[in-house]
């Protein structure tokens, strides 16, 4: 795979994240904004962030795919690396949220 297509893959996975970002908003437009904001950053966090291929080196793809990819379809494939940097980055948001919520970011009045 060449670069550019590298670049492809990742525009079409782009565009596929807004599509899932839609959908959750119009699933919860019933919420209240904060609770719609923090599932959107969660949503963007799991679908965006890179993680290196094992099996083809210099390669980026998402994480969440790569664990599956790992856990699922390679027997001797380790999920855990690329999970824990899920769990971080659900932890960065949710912690961005809390403080947020503290320092009263976005609250009317």
């Amino acid at each position: 795979m060449t670069m550019m297509e590298e670049t492809y893959a990742w525009l079409v996975v782009a565009v596929a994240a807004l599509g899932v970002l839609a959908g959750i908003l119009a699933l919860t437009r019933s919420w209240p904004w904060g609770w719609r904001a923090l599932m959107a950053a969660l949503v963007m966090v799991w679908l965006l962030m890179p993680w290196p291929v094992q099996v083809v080196e210099g390669y980026l793809a998402p994480a969440f795919i790569v664990a599956v990819f790992e856990g699922l379809f390679n027997p001797e494939g380790n999920p855990w690396p690329p999970s824990r940097a899920l769990l971080v980055g659900t932890l960065a948001v949710l912690a961005l949220a809390g403080l947020f919520r503290l320092l009263g970011v976005g609250r009317k009045g």
